[in-house]
């Protein structure tokens, strides 16, 4: 259990430095709240490996790959400027109060399927 943990700190602080480096902002204080999905990935990991539970532990790698797919996806349609994702509007950028939540929301249904996913595989097991 002791390799998940040091695996998803690595994938957490990867992931943080990818969000910082696509802001393309010197100094962004909207990381803290923009990394939200990254510490809720990091409390279900921590709480699946403490309990030892396989099912637990694919839950929380369901929420924080899911989580971190979208959250990745969107820094990067707004760094290259897809569809004029940066530039279309003068308020776009707005988008980074919500994206945390909306981050939740698809890691939640991440979580759902690792949930399912580790019932299937406990049954294997």
């Amino acid at each position: 259990m002791k390799k998940h943990k040091i695996t998803s700190i690595y994938i957490l602080i990867t992931a943080a430095v990818v969000f910082y480096f696509l802001a393309g902002i010197l100094l962004n204080p909207l990381i803290i709240w923009t990394s939200l999905p990254l510490y809720i990935s990091y409390i279900l990991v921590n709480s699946a490996i403490k309990s030892n539970s396989i099912k637990k532990l694919f839950s929380a790698y369901g929420f924080m790959l899911f989580s971190i797919i979208f959250s990745i996806f969107y820094h990067v349609t707004w760094f290259i400027d897809w569809q004029g994702t940066k530039t279309s509007s003068s308020t776009s950028a707005l988008i980074f109060i919500w994206l945390p939540l909306y981050s939740i929301l698809i890691g939640l249904v991440g979580y759902v399927i690792g949930q399912i996913a580790g019932t299937l595989y406990t049954r294997k097991a």
